[in-house]
Parts: C-alpha cells; structure tokens; sequence
C-alpha cells in the first residue's frame, strides 16, 4: 500500500525545491512509500509541502451516483 511521510527539518536550509524548481528556503522532506519500502523523496519548500500535505490528507472521494447528460445508452 502506498504511503506518504512528511519529516520536517530541524534546520530549514537553502536550495532548489524538487516541486516548483525554485531556489527557496527547504523545509520538509516527503518520503513515498510502499509498505515498508522507500519509493522516493522530495525535498520541498513551505509552499509546495503545504499543498502536497492538502491533496494527500484528503479523504479518498467515493462516487455514489453516476450520471449520464449525452443521452448514450438510454432507451427510447
């Protein structure tokens, strides 16, 4: 199962954010993960591991209706 880890640094350092591509002030370190084994990293700044930490907290959306407006399938 994928899994996604936010590690904070202690000391926030300058460099280049692995989301964005701008040279920024590096403040976590998000590790992907399968099980127990390391997929990848990225190094992120504040804005960009906001906005990961966004989109990956959300809970999963279920479709509990589908509907159909171009009329393809219909009878009559």
């Amino acid at each position: 199962m994928l899994k996604v880890h936010f590690s904070y640094f202690a000391r926030p350092r300058r460099g280049r954010c692995d989301c964005c591509d701008r040279q920024q002030t590096l403040e976590v370190k998000l590790l992907l993960l399968d099980d127990a084994s390391l997929i990848g990293d990225l190094i992120l700044c504040g804005e960009c591991a906001a906005a990961w930490e966004e989109l990956t907290s959300r809970d999963r959306e279920r479709v509990v209706k589908q509907w159909n407006f171009t009329g393809e399938g219909e009878e009559g």
